[in-house]
């Protein structure tokens, strides 16, 4: 004999709520951290003293003399923790180490043809998929080359702050303790702040790099050059010499 199967009615107008509430978040919610991928790449570069830890399965890692990092990304690819709470994507491909001081200096010359809105390069402080920070060169809402920077304490905080002419940045991120600074330059020598911040992160779970995102449907490709790490960081945080 065949079961016959009865949906249940809902009169309860609040759990009917509730019911959707838990499908759509089931739906809409992605959240890939970088500690749950699986497949383990490393590269290595004299510029940087540990190996780079791949995550997310970049389409594609180019390795140029000794600082310069190409990488290619397949599209729909993103990381940030949209503040409404309902959309979590953290599928960005990223390369990433562990820093060995708690203090310290990370920058690079950072190029790409922006071509689709939300095509980004960045470099990222990440300690989980709730903790984490980004320096972006994007192509902004306005399809405009911009430095942009995201501060992630569950939720993301979006700021877009100067466009570039160019088709490429410097940025740099530095440290001291859980003090955080953002600068970007377009001459490697003249730096201007983006934001000044902290975040509580243990040093022991910290991992900083370089990610690379497509939010649209098409690939992109980005390079990291004249990458630099120093032990030691700045002595005022708005200021990088």
């Amino acid at each position: 004999m065949d079961k016959v199967f009865k949906i249940k009615r809902v009169n309860n107008p609040l759990r009917l709520i509730k019911i959707v509430a838990f499908l759509l978040t089931a739906l809409f919610s992605i959240n890939v951290s970088a500690q749950d991928n699986v497949a383990e790449k490393f590269y290595k570069m004299k510029t940087i003293p540990f190996a780079l830890k791949s995550y997310n399965d970049p389409q594609k890692v180019e390795m140029k003399g000794d600082s310069v990092i190409k990488i290619t990304v397949k599209g729909e690819t993103n990381l940030f923790n949209n503040p409404d709470g309902w959309s979590n994507v953290q599928n960005a491909p990223m390369l990433l180490f562990h820093p060995d001081s708690s203090n310290f200096v990370f920058s690079a010359k950072v190029s790409g043809t922006l071509k689709q809105v939300y095509d980004v390069a960045a470099l990222v402080v990440y300690q989980d998929k709730d903790l984490w920070a980004k320096l972006c060169y994007e192509n902004s809402a306005g399809s405009e080359a911009t430095v942009v920077s995201v501060i992630t304490r569950k939720y993301s905080d979006d700021c877009n702050s100067i466009t570039v002419s160019g088709s490429f940045v410097y940025l740099a991120l530095a440290k001291r303790g859980n003090e955080y600074s953002f600068h970007c330059s377009k001459d490697n020598k003249n730096w201007e702040l983006i934001r000044h911040f902290r975040l509580d992160t243990a040093d022991d779970k910290l991992m900083i790099g370089f990610a690379v995102h497509a939010f649209m449907k098409n690939s992109f490709s980005a390079e990291f050059s004249e990458i630099k790490y120093s032990r030691v960081s700045t002595n005022n945080m708005r200021y990088l010499r």
